[in-house]
């Protein structure tokens, strides 16, 4: 037997001895299950707020279809919350959105449960100096909740020339959003 074959004959017959659905749980966590209590999205600033999938509102509208050439996975209508909307509950003590402090610039930061974890200037929520209306946080995804490669958030917006994820559109399996100041 070859170097290492031993250790992979070991490795399958324990494998092969795990009661049914074992196997399940020793591999990587199931990105496509709910954790116990449901999916969350948490927002860390200087305050940090935890939001249940059912309290994110879906307000907003993201048309992928009219964005030109991008993913295809990505050309449908999404719905979720307004970036800035979600970054003001934490951006600050106050109520609302703090205009000022995101000219500034402060880094945003999204982590995904794949491990993705892409950042972006504060200052690419603003177009010609008004906060944008195509940056969102979906949850729905062609009028049903986001597909278990995407849930349970995923950032999207924009036309792709203006992303900052090098021209990437999106990033799925979106958990957490922090602001670094």
């Amino acid at each position: 037997m070859g170097k290492g074959g031993f250790g992979v004959l070991v490795a399958a017959a324990v494998l092969c001895a795990l009661p049914a659905g074992a196997w399940a749980q020793t591999t990587p966590t199931d990105r496509s299950t709910p954790p116990p209590g449901g999916w969350t999205l948490t927002l860390q600033g200087k305050k940090t707020k935890v939001l249940p999938i059912d309290k994110v509102p879906s307000k907003a509208k993201w048309d992928g279809t009219k964005a030109g050439n991008i993913n295809p996975q990505l050309r449908y209508v999404y719905e979720g919350q307004l970036l800035y909307k979600l970054l003001g509950l934490v951006d600050d003590s106050k109520a609302g959105f703090n205009v000022a402090k995101a000219k500034k610039g402060y880094k945003v930061k999204l982590y995904c449960t794949d491990g993705y974890k892409p950042s972006f200037s504060s200052k690419i929520l603003f177009k010609k100096g008004r906060l944008r209306k195509d940056l969102i946080i979906a949850k729905i995804k062609a009028g049903q909740p986001l597909p278990a490669a995407e849930a349970p958030f995923r950032f999207v917006g924009g036309p792709p020339v203006t992303q900052p994820f090098n021209c990437k559109l999106s990033a799925k399996l979106l958990t957490k959003i922090r602001l670094i100041f």
